[in-house]
């Protein structure tokens, strides 16, 4: 190939020495990263400052819809029905983003994920249960308990748990220890959770009911409260409050960004019940409950969204892996076949220097500077990462241990030459640069080599034109004996690169021309 350069230069001073190639390897950041160092799960994901204006934005609608609810308490049509329809689709919420939480688990197994799932599992349970003990949700009375006292009080059990367990997971996430030190399996842990959380409901649940009459009333009727359901849900609100409030200062990812604003969603019936009389089946209790109903279900979008997101990424870094390992079977296929070659080229070059070889030590000099012109070609594709090699750099480097002042002159334009046109021009100008130096220009102190090339445009193609022109050197026999090196200086090239080579020994200086097909950029 071909570049559009000023057509001359000459190569002076001392050439760069030849190293070792470079460790391209892709190392972690950090040895031994764990999901904390690149995180796979939500509760490790630091959360973008998108995600923080979205939760501020559910804060701002927190804010509108408490101060609706108390501008809001007006009586208005007893629609039962909308009890169990917002509850169930709360329940559901709160099973999905337990599940959710539990396979967050399995991928990094902490106790606080772990409470944290079987806070949201028994709420979600206790959110359907509670229907039941609803006045009127299915029709008249109750399905199971006391009408004025069951329905308070699992109300409690379910805004209570998910609090609580929220500041278990703040005050214990960071911990790092596993909650399966036993060396259960996952599954069997979060099958135990399961079982203690179906337990747990299924116990507090008999209690408000079959023990529902030694149990204080928290309703005086089905609509108006008691004193005593003030005081209770202070409590519950102080419990909400201490874990926004410790979300909020040891927040950091994505989960602790969306915790908060699923806590938001369970204050606006206790501000309202524990500072307001707000009665049921009121327009500030209609838009509480739907609220809730659509900011408790915030998280579980943000899991579906984050899941859906990482499933994505995971399939392109499979999709990228697999190419990697084609492309890296090819590289392996290509590595072998090209230490075959060297191989090879290293065993004939052995071969052929012992038959023209006069001692051990004048076959170990011919042989380690064959060996050495062929290291000096493979560190300059190396370099290049086998993309080619620019004439001027590979002359530059074949010539380097005969440079000496201005003995050697090279011009050309510069052109790029394959990987498997660098390797036979380099071996070519090493074998006319080694008997230079033995016999011809270079083995006395006045003689000179001269080393130009140019292009001859052919059609799309291109024929380059090299010449060796030695001058000022002992005079040249007619008639010289045939050997390795100028047997392959005719052959190599027209053999595997289908060029044409005119070596002649002139009486005044050798002189070498290559005519070499080539690619026109």
């Amino acid at each position: 190939m071909i570049r559009p350069t000023p057509p001359c230069m000459t190569c002076r001073g001392n050439i760069a020495n030849w190293g070792p190639m470079q460790d391209t390897s892709v190392e972690n950041s950090a040895p031994g990263a764990s999901a904390d160092v690149f995180p796979i799960v939500i509760s490790t994901m630091p959360a973008t400052p998108g995600q923080h204006k979205v939760a501020f934005r559910g804060f701002a609608t927190f804010v509108v819809v408490i101060t609706t609810v108390m501008l809001a308490n007006i009586p208005t049509v007893h629609v039962n029905a909308v009890v169990p329809v917002v509850q169930i689709v709360m329940s559901v919420t709160g099973l999905l983003t337990a599940a959710f939480l539990f396979a967050q688990y399995s991928v990094q197994p902490r106790r606080a994920l772990l409470v944290l799932a079987s806070g949201f599992a028994l709420s979600g349970l206790f959110a359907f249960l509670q229907t039941l003990t609803f006045p009127g949700a299915y029709g008249s009375g109750v399905v199971i308990g006391d009408e004025l006292i069951s329905a308070g009080w699992m109300f409690l059990w379910w805004h209570s748990t998910l609090p609580l367990a929220v500041i278990f997971y703040v005050l214990a996430k960071d911990a790092g220890e596993a909650a399966n030190g036993s060396g259960r399996s996952t599954r069997a842990v979060i099958g135990i959770s399961i079982a203690c959380v179906v337990t747990i409901a299924a116990g507090l649940t008999w209690g408000v009911t079959a023990g529902a009459a030694y149990l204080p009333k928290l309703f005086k009727n089905t609509i108006e409260q008691e004193p005593l359901a003030r005081v209770v849900d202070v409590f519950v609100l102080f419990f909400a409050t201490t874990a926004i409030v410790l979300s909020f200062i040891r927040r950091r990812t994505i989960l602790d960004q969306w915790l908060i604003v699923t806590l938001f969603a369970w204050l606006p019936n206790f501000i309202m019940s524990s500072f307001f009389t707000l009665q049921r089946f009121t327009v500030g209790w209609y838009m509480a409950r739907v609220y809730a109903m659509f900011a408790g279900a915030s998280l579980l979008f943000v899991l579906l969204t984050e899941t859906l997101l990482l499933y994505t990424r995971l399939a392109n870094t499979v999709v990228l892996l697999r190419r990697s390992e084609q492309r890296q079977r090819l590289l392996i296929a290509e590595l072998n076949h090209r230490v075959k070659n060297i191989l090879a080229q290293v065993a004939g070059a052995a071969a052929s220097t012992r038959q023209g070889s006069r001692s051990i030590d004048d076959f170990v000099r011919s042989l380690g500077g064959r060996i050495q012109s062929m290291a000096a070609a493979h560190t300059l594709l190396s370099e290049s990462g086998w993309q080619g090699v620019g004439l001027n750099a590979l002359v530059c480097a074949e010539l380097a241990p005969y440079m000496a002042g201005v003995n050697i002159k090279i011009s050309g334009i510069d052109v790029v030459l394959t990987s498997a046109e660098t390797q036979a021009v380099g071996r070519v100008l090493h074998e006319l640069a080694t008997n230079a130096a033995k016999y011809g220009a270079l083995s006395i102190p006045c003689g000179q080599v001269s080393v130009s090339w140019h292009c001859r445009p052919t059609g799309p193609a291109a024929t380059l034109i090299l010449e060796w022109r030695e001058l000022g050197g002992p005079p040249v026999a007619s008639e010289v004996q045939s050997s390795y090196g100028t047997n392959l200086i005719r052959n190599l090239i027209p053999h595997e690169l289908g060029g044409k080579v005119d070596l002649m020994f002139a009486p005044h200086g050798v002189t070498c021309r290559i005519e070499l097909p080539i690619k026109q950029l």
